[in-house]
């Protein structure tokens, strides 16, 4: 029986474009999931420290 190498071939590009797109889709997650978490809603209160004694 003969390896097909044309198959072979086929089927190893196939794995590596799949590798490179799950990799790219995950860092966009990741910066996706960041930017969610350190989210936080701007409020028009304003801290104001009066202490001089810093």
């Amino acid at each position: 029986m003969e390896i097909n190498w044309l198959i072979i071939s086929g089927i190893v590009i196939g794995v590596a474009l799949l590798v490179y797109f799950l990799i790219k889709q995950n860092k966009k997650d990741r910066k996706k999931i960041e930017e969610e978490l350190n989210y936080t809603k701007e409020s028009e209160e304003v801290e104001i420290n009066n202490d001089l004694n810093l």
